[in-house]
């Protein structure tokens, strides 16, 4: 069963996916864009969510500061995120998940000249984006191409979206450098030629107007017009020593160019991260085929590395930390056990029937077509390992009773396996019918008088109540032939 599952299965995930009850569109636009500029974009991604019935409402922050993934490391006008919040579960008339596919494909369409990106909100703890890659090096340039190029590679991997960067560009400027000979030549220092230039762009303060007791500077400078270019900029002339005018080309190289807005460290290494979600398969596969790419069609220079994080960190965390507590908890119910039967086969034996269940959980998995979830079905099967063994316990201890009594091992087993069936039945069908609401999505609204089919909440607790469900069932079968087996097997040796 676990080597079905390993190549037929739907693979491992650490959450299951439910549908989100709100949704995310963050726009980037080149940096300096105005907020002018942002607000018309942003109207035109607003025309194209009106016409969802299932949005309830649409709320567009422009210039957003905070509470987007571009605002690490530099934030502006050209930033903004527009909240998509639909309606309760049960009136919409069709999944959110659907929606927001069709609005990413529409926005992405429609809108050029900006970065945008359509994500869901993330249920559960924060973990982290599905997709987050950590890029280090020492040069922040390099590490931005580096992050430029993976995103080349990785982009059209199927199932990947909204692929994003922390690599912050510094705003465009104009920059100007003094040649200090010829400025020398000419009898004229930098400071002479910067202060100039300053004062045509910038203004310089020529005095004081007074308005009762009000006062107001009287700033000089260039008109309008005339700053608004680099043309305009080298037409400025700087006064010489003798107040003649000299041109600005004449003393200094004028051209545009710009800076690092930030640079990003992690354990005092510098880091671009590369983030993105995941839609129509899992994050785990995604990233075995990121990881391929990566190594494969990438270059990676001396001392420049990648490294999976974000939610695969903590994956990785949860993982080991139910794989212990699993053990851990095998560990005290055979102590228990060993106080209680006063002997070491009798535990072994009920041990055996968790060990097969798990053998029905991978089958109820390829059956439902669920994958394994890290933290749902993890929490079932170690549940499961609590209910699995009281089946077990029951029936070898009346076994125990009628041996006791003075039957022999078969008529103890036979009058055991027959007398304690209806009790492990029941036990059972009990808790797998109380467990089925919960797999399948359907309960009894009481208010309403009606079924209530697609809860919401077994989105979240369905793998879990799917794996006790089919653990339990194969478990219970197992029980009634099984333990009855190792029972007489142990009979007999003891005999020999």
């Amino acid at each position: 069963a676990t080597l079905a599952f390993v190549f037929f299965g739907k693979g491992t995930e650490f959450f299951p996916e439910t549908e989100p009850r709100r949704a995310y569109v963050n726009i980037k636009m080149p940096e300096g864009t105005n907020l002018d500029t942002s607000d018309q974009l942003v109207a035109r991604i607003e025309n194209i969510l009106s016409e969802y019935k299932d949005i309830r409402y649409v709320i567009a922050n422009i210039g957003a500061l905070g509470g987007d993934p571009f605002s690490q490391g530099g934030t502006g006008t050209h930033i903004s995120r527009v909240v998509l919040d639909f309606k309760d579960f049960h009136d919409r008339s069709r999944p959110s998940s659907e929606i927001i596919k069709e609005v990413r494909q529409r926005i992405l369409k429609s809108i050029h000249g900006a970065e945008v990106q359509v994500e869901k909100e993330e249920e559960g703890p924060p973990t982290g984006p599905p997709i987050n890659i950590e890029i280090f090096g020492e040069d922040i340039l390099m590490l931005g191409d580096l992050a430029a190029r993976a995103r080349k590679i990785i982009k059209d991997i199927p199932g990947l979206v909204d692929l994003k960067d922390n690599f912050v560009k510094g705003k465009p400027e104009i920059r100007v450098r003094v040649d200090k000979e010829k400025s020398a030549l000419m009898g004229l220092d930098t400071y002479t030629i910067a202060y100039t230039v300053k004062s045509a762009i910038n203004g310089v303060k020529a005095g004081v107007y007074r308005e009762g007791k009000d006062e107001y500077d009287i700033i000089a400078r260039l008109p309008k017009r005339d700053r608004q270019s680099i043309k305009s900029l080298k037409r400025i002339t700087v006064s010489g020593p003798l107040g003649e005018p000299i041109p600005l080309t004449s003393l200094a190289e004028v051209k545009l160019g710009s800076g690092i807005g930030a640079i990003m460290r992690l354990d005092q290494k510098r880091v671009v991260t590369i983030s993105g979600d995941v839609t129509g398969r899992l994050a785990n596969d995604v990233i075995r085929d990121i990881d391929a790419r990566l190594s494969q069609q990438l270059d990676w220079p001396r001392g420049y590395n990648y490294q999976f994080t974000g939610e695969q960190e903590e994956q990785a965390k949860a993982q080991a930390f139910l794989s212990k507590a699993f053990f851990a908890c095998i560990a005290i119910i055979l102590l228990i056990l060993l106080t209680q039967f006063n002997s070491l086969v009798t535990p072994l034996i009920i041990l055996a029937s968790v060990v097969f269940s798990l053998i029905g959980v991978f089958l109820g998995l390829l059956v439902t077509g669920t994958a394994f979830g890290i933290i749902m079905t993890g929490i079932g099967v170690i549940s499961l390992a609590g209910v699995v063994v009281n089946n077990a316990i029951v029936l070898i201890d009346y076994i125990n009773q009628q041996l006791a009594k003075g039957l022999s091992s078969t008529e103890a087993l036979l009058r055991a396996g027959s007398i304690r069936f209806r009790p492990v039945m029941l036990t059972a069908i009990t808790t797998i019918l109380g467990l089925l609401p919960m797999a399948t999505g359907i309960s009894f609204d009481f208010r309403k008088m009606a079924f209530d089919i697609g809860g919401e909440s077994s989105q979240w607790w369905g793998p879990m109540a799917v794996a006790v469900i089919f653990g339990l069932g194969f478990a219970t079968l197992l029980t009634l032939i099984l333990v009855p087996v190792l029972c007489s097997i142990a009979h007999s040796f003891r005999k020999r």
